[in-house]
């Protein structure tokens, strides 16, 4: 995505005040040493080739699948949102919730 604080910012007017974002993420954890593992390899081989490079091409931030849970916390709070949490996770994905 090119630009997810944008899609954050229009997520958060397009609510109701009492409703939620839920956010799906591959999973990722906020140190690099945390995400060296299979999947992790996986996802950061992904995201060097396909996330990054065409987040660029939108002139984005380029934020990559590998962002981890902080990263995606301060982006929820830059857009408005007020409350973050996890709500979930796999092997494969963590779900967000921001209200």
């Amino acid at each position: 995505m090119g630009d997810p604080l944008g899609a954050l910012r229009f997520a958060k007017q397009s609510l109701k005040s009492n409703c939620s974002c839920m956010i799906v993420e591959p999973m990722a954890n906020d140190k690099i040493e945390d995400n060296l593992n299979m999947v992790g390899r996986i996802y950061y081989s992904a995201s060097s080739k396909v996330c990054v490079p065409n987040s660029l091409a939108d002139k984005g931030i380029a934020l990559g699948a590998q962002a981890g849970e902080q990263r995606i916390r301060n982006l929820a709070l830059e857009a408005g949102f007020t409350k973050f949490r996890r709500t979930t996770q796999t092997p494969f994905n963590i779900v967000y919730e921001a209200k």
